[in-house]
């Protein structure tokens, strides 16, 4: 899976203070499938990869509650980006690792025909992920 992730948490998932990434809705993988991250503007690049340790799916206080310490966002922005959601998304990360050379956007569309970043997440099966990381 191929996820967008701001700048300033894409820091945070690799200095190890953002453990758990949040979606609002549940993507379609499971237990071991590798992510793809790509740091957004101003940065515009893939900057590393890891992999899933788990979904969590709870309401969004429930999940605050318990993990909170793991998303590297205040309180204020998380209920802010819930606001009006039944269920929150965790997807819980492990194997995070970045690459010794970021793909830029330019590497990815000149690999990609017409790709454009997702605005939360995309699939990507083996093939594409053997061609993005040549």
């Amino acid at each position: 899976m191929f996820i967008s992730v701001k700048p300033e948490f894409v820091e945070k998932i690799f200095n190890g203070s953002k453990t758990i990434e949040l979606r609002k809705s549940a993507p379609n993988i499971k237990k071991d499938d590798v992510i793809i991250i790509y740091s957004t503007s101003p940065v515009m690049a893939v900057i590393g990869t890891c992999r899933v340790k788990e979904i969590i799916s709870l309401k969004p206080t429930n999940l605050w509650n318990v993990y909170s310490h793991k998303f590297g966002i205040e309180r204020k922005r998380y209920f802010e980006y819930y606001e009006g959601k039944e269920i929150a998304i965790g997807i819980v990360l492990k194997d995070v690792k970045k690459i010794n050379t970021q793909i830029p956007l330019s590497k990815l569309r000149a690999k990609f025909k017409n790709f454009h970043p997702p605005q939360t997440f995309r699939y990507f099966d083996k093939k594409q992920f053997n061609l993005l990381m040549q």
